[in-house]
């Protein structure tokens, strides 16, 4: 079987997964809610960022079963062998050159490590497919996957370990602990409790400037009262 139109859906599935990976990385900060707390990472922990390579991949690898996908027995568990796999490698690549090379978070890095991720996992899944080995009987076991995996993510969202995998260095938050304004306020935007605090501060601050204005105005008063008193003498 001729197979260059898989792997061109192959390669285009990398920057297409990629580009709503980085898409899905900002929209629960827009969209704030229990559902979709479930579908879009929360904060900027290790874990919370698989939800990047989750539902982007379905997305596009349904797509992709539908133009071509069906010509090939083994596809589906291929693919979703891929979506199970490229949190594993992005794990795996992170923890690493933290932990094994003492090298600084960079978001630059970490970026490289999700394009990386991403593209071996498609290179994987393209392996699966073509190979002669029957990985078409573990098609059935991919629903359940998929199921178990989107529940464990929306359960741990809410009841998060407190553990370094769950951890949001910056915030230090797990999961959705804090309101999501603060995330936003990570990104350069004032939260609604801070931006209240800045106005009581600000009215605060105009009592006390009233009140000295009024001593003032007090002591002036008896400065001219004192003075006339000794004009009078």
């Amino acid at each position: 079987m001729n197979n260059k139109k898989l792997i061109t859906w192959q390669i285009i599935g990398v920057f297409v997964i990629f580009g709503i990976a980085t898409a899905w990385h900002f929209i629960y900060v827009q969209i704030p809610n229990a559902v979709t707390a479930t579908i879009f990472p929360v904060n900027e922990s290790p874990w919370e960022h698989i939800k990047m390579f989750f539902f982007p991949a379905i997305i596009y690898y349904v797509v992709q079963y539908f133009f071509i996908g069906k010509k090939y027995k083994n596809f589906i568990a291929a693919h979703g062998a891929s979506i199970v796999l490229m949190p594993i490698i992005m794990f795996a690549m992170f923890y690493g050159y933290r932990l094994g090379l003492k090298i600084e978070e960079s978001l630059n890095l970490d970026i490289v490590i999700t394009f990386i991720s991403i593209a071996l996992g498609s290179l994987i899944a393209y392996k699966m497919t073509v190979s002669e080995k029957p990985h078409y009987k573990m098609t059935k076991l991919v629903p359940i996957v998929v199921v178990v995996l989107y529940l464990a993510y929306s359960l741990l969202t809410f009841f998060t370990p407190h553990v370094p995998l769950f951890h949001h260095e910056e915030l230090d938050l797990y999961g959705i602990e804090k309101d999501i304004t603060e995330l936003g306020h990570s990104h350069g935007d004032e939260s609604e409790e801070e931006h209240e605090a800045h106005e009581q501060e600000d009215v605060h601050d105009e009592e006390n400037e009233d009140e000295d204005h009024g001593e003032e105005d007090g002591h002036d008063e008896d400065a001219e009262s004192n003075h006339e008193d000794g004009d009078s003498d």
